[in-house]
């Protein structure tokens, strides 16, 4: 007597496989229950041991390659970059995938995640940022000193060097350090993290010497001048040496359509200052008596 043959179709296994794995279309025509009965039915039949080891292998297969493309695709939404940066002299307005905005200053970065955008809306800066978030998700901002995080507000991050601050201009905005202190903002205030990661917030200030500098206006108030030099040097692209006392402070302010020399004239004689063009774009600041 002859044996009752399973016959199962690998051509059209393949055929699903390459499916698969082309991008193409791939659906079942079964439910889960109804392919479970299938193999049930086979296994009472008692197919041949490698027909039915066929089948097995190719389910195992597939389901490991599919394990693998979707932990690949995943990996790649989740870690495709778009880095925005800025040079010497250049401002950039982003456009970020909710339509939030970041007006970027003079040499500065910006990283986002476009494709893991709908999951968690978070930017990465280092330099100087005003932004104006679209209502929606938790908001982040992550700077190697600090992390601010808001819903829908527009405010200012200035992270530089060692220095961590944010002005809230409307909204609500909650300021942490990387050793765990935190403040919220409301509008009209300011925080800056100091170097032992606690920080100091100031109330009702006036917000605009903040962020003038979308405007090209640079204002300081009793600002260290190494500061101020460094703040021309970005808008400029210039290098300035200094020569100076660490501990002098400067207040006054400067437009972008002014020349650098035209700033050097009135910023250095008002800090018993002045300075030597050594070359082009190159300008050394000592002390007037010297």
């Amino acid at each position: 007597m002859k044996k009752n043959k399973v016959h199962i179709d690998t051509n059209a296994v393949d055929r699903k496989s390459k499916a698969f794995f082309a991008g193409g279309k791939f659906n079942w025509s079964k439910s889960e229950a109804d392919v479970w009965a299938a193999i049930e039915a086979q296994m009472d039949a008692k197919p041949q041991g490698r027909s039915l080891f066929l089948n097995f292998a190719l389910s195992k297969w597939a389901v490991a390659a599919s394990i693998v493309v979707l932990f690949s695709i995943g990996s790649f939404m989740r870690f495709h970059t778009i880095k925005i940066e800025t040079t010497a002299g250049q401002h950039t307005i982003v456009t970020l995938p909710d339509q939030s905005k970041v007006n970027l200053n003079a040499q500065s970065s910006l990283t986002y995640y476009p494709l893991w955008w709908k999951i968690n809306r978070m930017v990465k800066l280092e330099g100087e940022g005003f932004f104006e978030v679209e209502k929606g998700r938790k908001f982040t901002v992550n700077s190697a000193k600090g992390i601010t995080r808001v819903v829908g507000t527009s405010f200012n991050v200035f992270a530089r060097e060692d220095v961590y601050k944010v002005t809230c201009v409307t909204g609500s905005v909650k300021v942490k350090s990387r050793l765990g202190f935190e403040a919220v903002l409301k509008p009209g205030s300011k925080a800056e993290i100091q170097s032992d990661g606690k920080i100091n917030v100031l109330s009702g200030i006036e917000t605009f010497p903040e962020v003038s500098w979308k405007t090209n206006v640079f204002l300081f108030t009793a600002s260290p001048v190494r500061a101020v030099f460094k703040e021309i040097e970005r808008q400029y692209g210039v290098t300035i040496d200094t020569k100076i006392d660490d501990l002098s402070l400067y207040t006054g302010n400067f437009t972008k359509d002014q020349n650098v020399e035209e700033i050097l004239e009135y910023v250095c004689p008002a800090m018993g200052l002045k300075y030597i063009q050594k070359s082009t774009g190159q300008y050394l600041i000592i002390m007037g008596n010297e």
